[in-house]
C-alpha cells in the first residue's frame, strides 16, 4: 500500500468534491423538463388545425397517441 501525505489526501478530497459537484449539476440539468421532439410539434399543429384538440393525463398518453398515427 502506498503512503499518502495529508496534502495528497486533501488534494484527492478536493478532486472528489469537484467531481461530485459536477455530477450534481449534470443530474439537475437532466431532470429538467424534456424538450418535445419536432415531429410531435408538427403533429400537434396539425391536430390543432383540424380542431380535434384534447387533453392527456400524462406525457406517456400523449406520446402513445402520436405514435399510433
Amino acid at each position: 500500500m502506498e503512503t499518502i501525505t495529508h496534502n495528497q489526501m486533501y488534494a484527492l478530497l478536493q478532486e472528489m468534491n469537484h467531481r461530485l459537484k459536477t455530477m450534481e449539476i449534470e443530474i439537475h440539468e437532466l431532470r429538467k423538463e424534456p424538450e418535445v421532439r419536432v415531429e410531435y410539434i408538427e403533429k400537434l399543429k396539425q391536430i390543432e388545425k383540424e380542431d380535434e384538440f384534447q387533453t392527456y393525463g400524462s406525457m406517456d398518453d400523449l406520446i402513445a397517441e402520436i405514435e399510433q398515427e
